[in-house]
């Protein structure tokens, strides 16, 4: 009897690996140009949680494919349309910045594949989509986070502001920001104008200077945001600095901003200091700090979340087949316990979870405060 036992559990275990498929998600990432950082860090953390959670309950295995938009709106939607077509994949996590994600959702509705921004923030990404969700709160809730920790907690009453006019995420940021503050009753005293790939903003702050303003705020990614820094402390201009969560996601804003960013604050998606919320955000630190050598980067662990949102639409449809069932059970998520904590999705798509804010103190982000929606 025990081997008729033992033969039929063996049988049984070739059926489930004969049966079992390669489901694929797809990724959109910036590997290489101005922004080729950010989707480094993304991608490690797709990596580690890819080792960690290698297949679907169902015993299907699932494939990471990953395209490199090279930083740019038009290679992102060529790169989503050839994962699409040529990949076949079952899903999407992408394209972690703003302006490259919405170039890419219309092509997630089209062709309903569920799709699942990490870092995207901008109130327009999941607007009017029915097949696009994210794993980050939107720049409504980060700008009145902004707005409330300088008014209310350092009660700085006057700021300034710098947006990139070219950016979807820096005009959002900017418009949340001013709305939020003006409304407590802070003074918006000057916004000023840039572009992505400007080096030189000194005649902007000599300007800014001459207003006084107790705080700058800075919606923009780190190149340009360590520069304004610095040459505003060249120049004597020493406000309050406060960015968003692109501020201090590259390493180069550390690397050039030395000593002078040190005081400058940032809303951001989440930070490795804050304490862990859930057994997988602890699972998931640990693991990437003995991976990596390092602690966790933000884009790294809201990579994470959206591939572990992904998953458990996909294990709650009995596998990836239904497209349809996968997009409604991600928009059906409620209190679900991913890397970086606690995530519930509304009607829209869009995350609602904590977010936190740091200090540059010593040349290093130092967690602040968690802030809860």
């Amino acid at each position: 009897m025990k081997k008729l036992i033992t033969l039929a559990t063996a049988v049984a275990i070739l059926a489930s690996f004969a049966l079992a498929k390669e489901v694929k998600i797809g990724l959109v990432m910036p590997m290489s140009g101005p922004i080729g950082a950010f989707g480094q860090y993304a991608d490690k953390g797709l990596e580690l949680i890819n080792e960690m959670v290698p297949t679907l309950e169902n015993g299907d295995a699932i494939k990471l494919v990953l395209v490199d938009n090279k930083s740019d709106k038009i290679e992102s939607a060529n790169g989503m349309q050839r994962l699409i077509s040529r990949e076949n994949v079952s899903a999407v996590i992408g394209a972690l910045t703003s302006t490259n994600t919405m170039a890419i959702t219309r092509l997630a509705d089209d062709n309903k594949i569920p799709m699942v921004a990490p870092v995207a923030t901008n109130v327009l990404v999941t607007k009017n989509r029915s097949f696009v969700s994210r794993a980050c709160f939107n720049d409504s809730f980060q700008g009145v986070v902004a707005a409330n920790y300088l008014y209310k907690d350092l009660g700085m009453k006057s700021a300034a502001i710098i947006v990139d006019s070219k950016s979807d995420y820096s005009i959002g940021l900017s418009n949340a920001f001013k709305k939020a503050y003006t409304a407590l009753g802070g003074k918006i005293l000057r916004k000023a104008i840039v572009t992505a790939g400007d080096s030189d903003f000194k005649g902007i702050l000599s300007n800014l200077k001459a207003l006084d303003p107790q705080v700058v705020y800075i919606p923009l990614y780190s190149k340009e945001a360590v520069l304004i820094i610095t040459q505003a402390a060249q120049l004597g201009f020493t406000p309050k600095f406060m960015g968003s969560d692109g501020l201090a996601a590259d390493q180069i804003f550390f690397d050039v901003g030395k000593s002078a960013i040190n005081g400058t604050s940032n809303t951001d998606l989440f930070s490795p200091d804050a304490p862990a919320t859930t057994a997988t955000s602890q699972a998931f630190f640990d693991a990437y700090k003995k991976k990596y050598g390092e602690k966790v980067h933000p884009f790294a662990a809201l990579s994470a979340d959206a591939y572990l949102m992904i998953v458990e639409g996909m294990n709650q449809c009995g596998g990836a087949d239904d497209k349809v069932c996968v997009n409604k059970e991600i928009r059906s998520l409620k209190n679900f316990q991913a890397a970086t904590g606690v995530i519930s999705i509304d009607e829209n798509g869009d995350a609602i979870r904590s977010a936190v804010v740091n200090t540059v103190k010593d040349g290093a982000l130092v967690f602040t405060k968690t802030v809860n929606p």
